[in-house]
C-alpha cells in the first residue's frame, strides 16, 4: 500500500514538473528583427489611430460626393382650422360665390426635387479636397510606420549588444575565477601576496556589479520590447547570436540627399497640403460665380390656392424651373478669401522649403555617422587584435610568475573593453546605416 502511494505521489510530481516545464518553453520566444517589426507595426496605437483617420477621410470623401446627387425633400402637414369666421359671399348672376369657404381640414403635402448643375466648380473642387486629405493621410502613416519599425530596430540593437556584452563579461568571470585558484596556489606556495589575490577578487567583485547592471538593462529592453510587440510582458524574449544580413549601398552623400528629397513622406505631404492650397483658392475665386439649378415640386393640396375658389378636395399640381442665384455681396467679400488663399500658398511652400532644409541636415548627419561608424569597426579590429594579443603576453607571464597580477588584471580590462567596443561598434554602425536608410526613406 505504501509503495502503490509513493508509486502515485512520484507520477504526480513528474506531471507536475512537466507541465512547469512545459509552459517555461511556450514562454521562450526567439525574436528575429522582421518579426518585431511586423509585430510592432500591427500592434501599434499610433497606426490604428491613422487606420481610424483614414476612413474618416473615405467617409467625408463619400459624403462629398453624395452632395451632388438630387436633393429630395417631402412635406406631409395637416392644419384644423376653427370655424368662428363667417364666409363672405359674392352675388353673381348665376347665383352666390363663396369666397372663402371654410374648410376645416387642410392637408398641405408636397415632393420637391433640387439639382445643381453648376455652381462654379465647388462641388468638384470641394471633392478634390476631400481625395487629398484621403493622400495626406497616407503619407502619414509611411512616415509613422517608419518611425515605429526605427524604434524596434533601435531597441532590439540594444538588446543584441547588451546579450553579447553580457556573455563576454560572464565568460571573463569565469575565467579570473579560475585564475584566482592558480593565484590561490601561489600564495600557498609563497610565490604571490595574499593581497595581490586580493586584487583578482575586487576585479571579480567590479565585473560582477557591471553584469548586474547588463542584466537590469536587458530585463529593461525586454520589456519594452515585449510592450511595442504586442507580446505578454513576462514573456521570456530573446535575439539571435547573429545581426541580420543587410545589403549596404555605397551611394554618395548627394544620392542620398536626391532620394531622401523625393521619397520623404513627410515632403509627399506637405506637397499635397501645398495642392489643397491650391484648390482652396479656386474654391475662394468660385463664390464671384453665380450657381444654377433645376428642380421640380408637386404638391398635394387641400385647399389648393390655383384652384378659386377654394374646394375641400385633395387636388394635385405641379411646377418645374430653372434657378439661377448670385450673391452680389460676395463680389466684394470674396476678395479677402482669394487673398487669404494665395497666403496659405505662399505659406506652404515656405514650410516646404524649411522641410526640405532639416531633412538634407538630418540625411548629412546620418550619412557622415555612418562613415564614422564603419571607421570604428576598424578601429575596433584593430583594438581587439592588440589588446588579445597583450592578453596572450600578460597570461603567460602571469602563470610563469613573470608579471604582476596588476598588470595581468590591467590586460584583461583591455581585453574585455576591446571585445565589447567591437561587438557595440558593428551594431552600431549596421543601426547607423538603417537611420541613413529612414532619413531617405
Amino acid at each position: 500500500m505504501a509503495n502503490s502511494n509513493f508509486a502515485k505521489q512520484a507520477a504526480l510530481s513528474i506531471l507536475v514538473s512537466s507541465l512547469l516545464f512545459s509552459s517555461t518553453l511556450q514562454a521562450q520566444r526567439m525574436l528575429p528583427l522582421d518579426d518585431a517589426i511586423s509585430m510592432a507595426v500591427a500592434h501599434s496605437k499610433q497606426l490604428q489611430l491613422d487606420s481610424i483617420q483614414l476612413q474618416l477621410a473615405d467617409s467625408r470623401l463619400i459624403q462629398s460626393k453624395n452632395a451632388q446627387l438630387p436633393q429630395v425633400n417631402a412635406n406631409l402637414s395637416y392644419i384644423r382650422i376653427s370655424d368662428n369666421i363667417t364666409p363672405f359671399k359674392v352675388a353673381f348672376p348665376t347665383g352666390e360665390v363663396t369666397l372663402n369657404p371654410q374648410i376645416l381640414n387642410q392637408y398641405y403635402n408636397s415632393v420637391q426635387v433640387r439639382q445643381l448643375i453648376w455652381g462654379g466648380g465647388k462641388a468638384r473642387y470641394g471633392n478634390e479636397l476631400r481625395a487629398l486629405d484621403k493622400k495626406t493621410i497616407y503619407f502619414d502613416l509611411d512616415k509613422n510606420k517608419a518611425d515605429i519599425s526605427y524604434t524596434i530596430t533601435t531597441l532590439w540593437y540594444n538588446l543584441f549588444t547588451v546579450k553579447q556584452s553580457r556573455k563576454i563579461v560572464e565568460a571573463n568571470i569565469e575565467l579570473l575565477t579560475n585564475q584566482k585558484k592558480d593565484a590561490d596556489n601561489f600564495v600557498q606556495q609563497g610565490i604571490l601576496l595574499a593581497n595581490d589575490v586580493l586584487k583578482i577578487e575586487l576585479a571579480i567583485t567590479n565585473l560582477q556589479s557591471d553584469l548586474s547592471d547588463i542584466v537590469n538593462t536587458q530585463k529593461l529592453l525586454k520589456y519594452n520590447l515585449c510592450l511595442l510587440t504586442g507580446l505578454d510582458t513576462k514573456t521570456a524574449i530573446d535575439v539571435p547570436d547573429a545581426l541580420p544580413v543587410i545589403i549596404q549601398q555605397g551611394d554618395s552623400l548627394d544620392q542620398y540627399l536626391e532620394k531622401a528629397v523625393k521619397n520623404r513622406a513627410e515632403l509627399k505631404g506637405l506637397s499635397i497640403r501645398k495642392e489643397q492650397a491650391t484648390v482652396g483658392l479656386k474654391i475662394s475665386r468660385s463664390n464671384y460665380l453665380p450657381t444654377l439649378s433645376v428642380g421640380g415640386t408637386v404638391n398635394y393640396d387641400q385647399p389648393n390656392q390655383r384652384l378659386f375658389p377654394n374646394q375641400a378636395t385633395i387636388t394635385g399640381t405641379w411646377n418645374a424651373g430653372v434657378f439661377l442665384n448670385w450673391n452680389l455681396t460676395d463680389l466684394y467679400t470674396t476678395k479677402q478669401r482669394v487673398r487669404e488663399s494665395k497666403l496659405s500658398i505662399e505659406n506652404m511652400s515656405s514650410i516646404m522649403e524649411q522641410a526640405t532644409e532639416g531633412i538634407q541636415i538630418e540625411v548629412n548627419e546620418d550619412y557622415n555617422n555612418y562613415l564614422q561608424a564603419r571607421q570604428k569597426i576598424e578601429i575596433a579590429n584593430k583594438a581587439l587584435a592588440q589588446a588579445t594579443e597583450n592578453f596572450r603576453v600578460e597570461q603567460n607571464r602571469f602563470q610563469t610568475n613573470t608579471t604582476t597580477p596588476t598588470d595581468f588584471l590591467n590586460a584583461n580590462i583591455l581585453l574585455t573593453n576591446a571585445k565589447i567596443n567591437l561587438i557595440t561598434s558593428t551594431a552600431n554602425a549596421e543601426l547607423a546605416y538603417r537611420k541613413l536608410i529612414k532619413s531617405t526613406n
